[in-house]
């Protein structure tokens, strides 16, 4: 009798499982073949020049941080090989065997830049279009012109492959951030800006943020904290803003993070999690503003903390 309920819900179970398995695959799978129509903005092609592509190059390398999810020659590379989170190579941005600038329209990096949005309609994968979608038209413009003039290089991505437990996190609404799209068309702009005015002010500041992706690891509310799919190594990210974020720090103090990958306390930053090598090419301009906006709240939550001691 004991056997026979032991056989009873052993094969529950595996229907169980087998019915949420389904569930799991299906979710995820409407979710990865889901067709957005964004409104185009056409950012038509502007004077390309060597200050132009100056400009763009200083953002895809040193702001926006394109080379560290697609390399140091934008050719591609790994991102994840994983059992459970599955295998996924970023994208050659080059015009070389199996890269997509020769086949990309002006529209088609409009959508993927703005809109986190393949040419198909499909939404980008880990592709920080939230951040992106707040790109000027000018810059926009500057980055475009950039990157249909790298050299070419041949390198094809593997085909990718979603583990069960990014499935899971997908079919569940855990990480929205995942689906590129999703997040760019839901917080994009009415109408972006012509362009930002590089200064050392709390505005551009705010701006760099955005272009640079910070909110990526620091979350959306640059309080920090770890992602459902975080790797068992990874380090939490330290919260930007709000109660003891930067305490005590000095803008040299930021400076040196960002450029040496050192905090005040001697601690160093780990460059596989917190790209501050490009970072290290901010001008001090930009340094100034992003000092500006991050260290107003870090020092207004400060003095709400001293005022309640």
């Amino acid at each position: 009798m004991k056997a026979r309920r032991l056989r009873a819900l052993a094969l529950g179970g595996l229907v169980v499982g087998g019915v949420a398995a389904g569930a799991i695959r299906w979710t995820s799978d409407r979710a990865l073949e889901k067709v957005y129509t964004p409104r185009l903005v056409e950012a038509g092609p502007g004077p390309i020049g060597e200050p132009s592509l100056e400009r763009g190059r200083h953002l895809v390398t040193a702001v926006a941080q394109c080379t560290f999810c697609h390399g140091n020659d934008l050719g591609g590379r790994e991102i994840a090989d994983d059992p459970l989170l599955g295998r996924i190579d970023s994208a050659n941005l080059t015009s070389g065997e199996g890269g997509i600038a020769g086949r990309y329209a002006r529209t088609d990096w409009i959508r993927a830049l703005r809109h986190g949005v393949r040419p198909d309609g499909r939404s980008l994968v880990l592709m920080p279009a939230i951040g992106l979608s707040k790109i000027a038209e000018q810059d926009l413009r500057a980055v475009v012109d950039y990157l249909e003039q790298v050299p070419p290089i041949d390198r094809a991505p593997r085909a990718t492959r979603f583990g069960w437990m990014t499935r899971a996190v997908i079919a569940l609404g855990w990480a929205d951030d995942i689906f590129s799209a999703h997040e760019a068309n839901a917080h994009r702009p009415s109408r972006a800006r012509d362009v930002v005015p590089e200064a050392a002010s709390r505005d551009y500041g705010e701006y760099l943020v955005a272009l640079g992706n910070c909110r990526v690891c620091h979350k959306a509310d640059l309080r920090g904290g770890l992602h459902p799919l975080a790797l068992p190594e990874e380090p939490p990210p330290p919260p930007l803003v709000g109660d003891g974020a930067m305490e005590g720090w000095s803008r040299e103090d930021f400076a040196r993070a960002m450029r040496e990958g050192r905090t005040p306390e001697g601690r160093a930053l780990d460059r596989d999690y917190m790209p501050w090598p490009g970072y290290a090419a901010l001008s001090d301009v930009e340094i100034d503003a992003l000092w500006a906006y991050l260290a107003a709240d870090a020092r207004a939550s400060t003095n709400r903390l001293a005022a309640t001691r």
